[in-house]
């Protein structure tokens, strides 16, 4: 049972980064950036996607290590601003597509269930539906708020870098873009965790026991 849960949560966060990332390559091509196409990344095929420690690897892990929370990421979509028309608004919008395609897919979920425990009795077959759907609702909730954050180089990083003056925006992208992005990338998962375990896990619980998906 513990193998097929966890089977089922690793699935639905490889379908989740893949349409994140395929969110802010599509909308940085429909804002005049080729980039994403040139790179073979305008597809919902998961290989050109995934990366290795992110999709897979820091998944399993944390479900191993029984930290009630699962996050990763796909390969970063190549994007280039200089594009766009207007660069700040331009970067500011492909950088929201991510996270809002994640909310997107909570509030198509979260009727359902509603939907589900109204009208239907409970049983084995519709307990799985309901899990199914529920992963789809928390871990993109979790995707969507993690990468939210402004820590580097998360999404939300990007749109706040973004509201700032352009010197200083360059300046910025310049430090996250140096030899020390791999410190950079450890400190920001690290510290995300960290606030995770204070804000999306109390709300991910919340919503677990109002929807009742899981036997009391």
């Amino acid at each position: 049972m513990e193998y097929v849960l966890t089977s089922i949560a690793i699935l639905v966060l490889i379908i989740s980064v893949v349409f994140h990332e395929y969110a802010h390559g599509r909308i940085s091509y429909m804002l005049g950036d080729n980039t994403p196409k040139e790179e073979g990344r305008l597809t919902l095929n998961p290989i050109k996607h995934l990366d290795p420690v992110g999709s897979i690897l820091l998944p399993v892990l944390l479900v191993i290590s029984n930290t009630g929370f699962i996050i990763g990421w796909a390969k970063p979509v190549p994007i280039n601003p200089d594009n766009y028309k207007n660069k700040k608004l331009g970067w500011i919008l492909t950088s929201l597509a991510g996270p809002l395609t994640n909310y997107s897919l909570v509030l198509i979920s979260l009727p359902i269930i509603l939907f589900i425990n109204s009208n239907f009795t409970p049983s084995p077959e519709i307990f799985y539906i309901k899990l199914v759907l529920w992963y789809i609702l928390v871990i993109n909730f979790v995707l969507g708020t993690f990468n939210l954050f402004p820590l580097p180089p998360l999404d939300g990083f990007w749109v706040v870098a973004n509201l700032l003056p352009e010197t200083s925006r360059d300046k910025i992208v310049s430090i996250v873009s140096s030899k020390y992005y791999p410190i950079i990338m450890i400190l920001t998962i690290v510290i995300a965790i960290f606030i995770s375990r204070y804000t999306i896990i109390p709300a991910v619980n919340s919503l677990e026991e109002w929807l009742v998906i899981l036997p009391r």
